[in-house]
Formats: structure tokens, sequence, C-alpha cells
């Protein structure tokens, strides 16, 4: 009886030190239960599936495509889409990338190289296009280390190949977003 007793007191005292710990979260993590969306929410209108990212169609071997984003109009105008990158490395290209490897790159060289924005309308809306013939010429010129993804149909249809765009859109007030990645499938 006494064993008991003294098992049973110390289960009760490891219940109330084990309770009354606070796990302390820094500014630069999310708590498990704390919300994690963006203040700005990005979406893609004219998606045709979304299988955790947006998914965009084109068929191949030239199909042109194009990526309609929209914010919630209280949340500003979209001013430009400033940089496009693709593949593996894309979202830190879109970020601190060369301008030889963006997708919008205005193809000068010295320090006349850079990018090429693409203007918003000065709604809350803005459409990036583009075909994969494009998509060919840009991964030709960077190689298939930056663009991985071929744009022809892939021949396992259970695995289409889906080319990953990243995007860094600036607003009219100079806010910046990273929206989540958008593919974009041959087929």
């Amino acid at each position: 009886m006494k064993k008991q007793l003294f098992t049973l007191c110390i289960l009760a005292v490891l219940a109330v030190v084990s309770s009354s710990c606070k796990k302390q979260y820094d500014d630069n993590s999310l708590a498990p239960l704390d919300l994690a969306y963006a203040p700005i929410p990005v979406t893609v209108t004219n998606s045709n599936f979304f299988e955790r990212y947006y998914i965009v169609v084109a068929t191949a071997p030239s199909g042109a495509f194009s990526i309609n984003f929209s914010i919630p109009s209280d949340k500003g105008k979209i001013k430009e889409i400033t940089r496009v990158a693709t593949g593996g490395s894309g979202l830190r290209d879109v970020q601190v990338g060369a301008p030889t490897v963006l997708y919008n790159y205005n193809g000068l060289t010295g320090t006349n190289a850079g990018f090429t924005p693409i203007p918003g309308t000065g709604s809350n809306t803005i459409m990036f296009s583009s075909t994969l013939a494009a998509y060919s010429t840009y991964r030709t010129r960077v190689g298939t280390g930056v663009a991985p993804t071929a744009p022809t149909v892939s021949v396992t249809p259970q695995s289409p190949n889906q080319i990953e765009f990243f995007f860094l859109i600036t607003l009219e007030d100079g806010t910046t977003i990273i929206p989540p990645r958008v593919l974009v499938r041959v087929i």
C-alpha cells in the first residue's frame, strides 16, 4: 500500500510540474496554435488545380499560360511583379539571386544587367504571361541546374512535368510579397 501511495504521489508531482511549464516563443517562430497565414494573402485566381500549391496548365509544345495574382482589395494595390525565378533555388533567386538567373532578366550585361519588372494596372490584381517556348529559351540560357524541368509532356502521366515559378510582388506603398510557388503543369 505504501508503494502504491508513493507512486501516486510521484505521478501527481510530475503532472503538476509538467503542466506548469510553458514554452516561450520568440518573435521569429510560430506557436503551435498561432495562425499561419500571411498578413497579405496572395491567391492565383485562374489556377486549374490546387494541390498544396496553385497549378496552372500549359499545353506542350509551345503552350501559352498565364498566372493571375490577386490580393484583398483593402490591402493595397499591386505596383509590379519585380522578380521571377524558377527551379529548386527559385525562392533564393527571387530574393537575392543574380539578375542573369531570373526569368525576367533584361538581357543586358555589365552594369546595365538587371531585370524587367512586369507593371501592374493600379489594382489589386496582376497577370504574368509566358509560353513554354519562352521557358525553353530561358532554360537553354541558364542551364538545367537553374531550370531543371523540361517543358515537355512527361512519359508518366501520374507524375507530370511541373515547372516551379517564384515571384516577388511589390505593392504601390513599397511592401514586397513573396507568394507561395506556382506550378505550371505541362500537358
